[in-house]
């Protein structure tokens, strides 16, 4: 599955040229599809191979149905056809991923430029058909938005990227093909120029955005190579033989492309072969097997790229899967309404932090700091693997164990609920995540911020006398807790979300950094997902 959106971009392609021209040779565009999909230069942006290898595989999958969905608008506005052919595809982008649909939307003022008024209801059909079709899934991802992570992204430009060495024969052809669309007025040479034009002005000028610049430039490449195919099919239709010349081109575009390749084979291999056959795996099993006998707890880890000889660097994030332990790390971490802090505490820990962009500075290497960050956060246990360190880290933690490379430290008096001693309550704003952040770096977790419109006198504090307070069960489904504090607020460090709901208490309500507050109204206490 992960590797469907690389299959179906050839054929996509070629049904996208066989709806746009007659007159030309759709299985052009298939064959000339090869050149984007092995393209080595894009690692991350999205749509080709490499970029589906490290994780883009739904980007993938929506970037290939993108190219047919806007060759059948164009025959559907022309014809007032394929009105729920149209609806599935977009639908099916929408569920996808949301890049493809956002570029399929700039692109809609091309066809109202054609005939305002006939096009103009027929692209609302379609969006809005799309839109209730995937409601149960866009409908909730929209009205919860606000509970996941700011993203900021810089622009990153490489001249390199726009014209890549091994593509500018193609790009040369595509230059012809926009001045040849523009003498014939072609209708469907002027739509892929008009793709490409936009997606490269997005490309060189989006910047301090949610969403990083470079998310648009597959589309400008592939609109240019699909561009080369339309002209290069043009010439061949009006040749005698041309089935010969498509030959040569097939041989000549995989031997080409063959002869460039340097990392794209070895990376299929690592991918799929499974952890198990990696040679070091071993010592990582161990390290699960070690962690799986510990008393249940929240594991942290020192990132190094080091850990890619087990499979990947984020082998790690495996911890839940083969050793039970819940972690701070997982797959989509980066839109989680904890992430900034995870990472900041990341940069404490690390001398390679991966700090991705949530806009503000991230702190350096501080062990003592990070330990402070760690207990609040309700992480018990911690992993370093590099000497400098696990240096620092035996300054300031017990070592309770080593697993090869691995050292296993615990973090003591960690609670994952507990009543708080101290507390603010404040009324939530539109820039309450402004305020966790400053509040969270400055170190003042000792009074968290309760957003909430009770005053404070409404939340009683606990006097100098221990509570008693036991978790029971923790899970993604239910959380279970016994306390002696009726009345006094609680602290769930969980990340903060509507569908939490509480059965013998009241809340839950957000406080910083991300975390709940339940206010008991019996001994026992349970947390719902619902």
């Amino acid at each position: 599955m992960t590797l469907l959106g690389t299959f179906i971009l050839p054929l996509t392609s070629y049904l996208c040229f066989r709806i746009l021209n007659k007159n030309s040779i759709p299985e052009i565009a298939g064959i000339l599809s090869l050149f984007f999909l092995f393209l080595e230069q894009y690692t991350i942006y999205g749509g080709n191979i490499p970029s589906t290898l490290a994780g883009e595989f739904s980007y993938s999958f929506s970037f290939s149905l993108f190219w047919l969905f806007i060759a059948l608008m164009k025959k559907g506005t022309e014809e007032n056809r394929h009105l729920i052919l149209n609806t599935l595809l977009l639908s099916l982008m929408i569920l996808s991923h949301p890049i493809p649909v956002m570029v399929s939307l700039v692109v809609m003022p091309f066809f109202l430029f054609l005939n305002f008024k006939k096009n103009l209801f027929y692209i609302i059909k379609v969006y809005v058909l799309a839109f209730i079709f995937t409601s149960w899934w866009s409908f909730p991802f929209l009205f919860y938005l606000d509970y996941s992570s700011p993203m900021v992204w810089k622009k990153f430009i490489r001249v390199s990227d726009i014209f890549p060495l091994s593509l500018v024969p193609l790009k040369i052809f595509a230059l012809v093909s926009a001045v040849y669309g523009f003498l014939k007025r072609d209708k469907s040479i002027m739509l892929l120029l008009f793709i490409g034009v936009i997606n490269l002005f997005f490309y060189l000028l989006l910047d301090n955005s949610k969403i990083w610049n470079t998310r648009f430039l597959p589309f400008f490449t592939m609109s240019c190579i699909l561009m080369s195919a339309y002209f290069i099919g043009i010439i061949l239709k009006n040749m005698k033989y041309n089935f010969f010349f498509l030959l040569l081109i097939a041989i000549g575009s995989i031997l080409f492309i063959n002869s460039k390749l340097k990392f794209i084979p070895f990376w299929i291999k690592w991918n799929y072969e499974g952890f198990e056959r990696k040679q070091a795996w071993g010592e990582a099993k161990a390290l699960f097997d070690y962690l799986r006998i510990l008393p249940f707890g929240r594991v942290m880890w020192e990132y190094t790229p080091e850990y890619g000889k087990f499979g990947t660097p984020r082998v790690l994030e495996l911890i839940p899967m083969f050793s039970g332990k819940p972690t701070v790390e997982g797959l989509l971490i980066e839109s989680a309404l904890s992430a900034p802090f995870h990472f900041i505490i990341q940069a404490e820990t690390t001398f390679t932090p991966t700090t991705p962009n949530f806009g503000f500075r991230y702190p350096s290497f501080n062990m003592k700091k990070a330990v402070e960050h760690m207990r609040f956060m309700g992480i018990r246990y911690f992993i370093a693997y590099t000497d400098e360190v696990k240096k620092e880290a035996n300054k300031v933690l017990p070592k309770i164990g080593n697993v090869g490379s691995f050292s296993i430290y615990e973090i003591p008096q960690v609670k994952l609920i507990e009543p708080l001693s101290d507390f603010q309550v404040q009324k939530k704003t539109h820039n309450w995540k402004i305020q966790a952040f400053e509040w969270f770096l400055k170190g003042e977790l000792k009074k968290p911020i309760i957003f909430s419109e009770f005053s404070e006198i409404d939340m009683k504090k606990p006097n100098n006398k221990a509570i008693r307070c036991q978790l029971i069960k923790f899970d993604n489904k239910e959380i279970l807790f016994y306390t002696e504090g009726i009345g006094i607020p609680h602290i769930v460090k969980v990340s903060y979300f509507p569908k939490w709901k509480v059965k013998g208490g009241k809340g839950p309500y957000l406080t910083t950094p991300s975390f709940m507050v339940i206010i008991p109204e019996k001994e026992f206490v349970t947390l719902i997902w619902k």
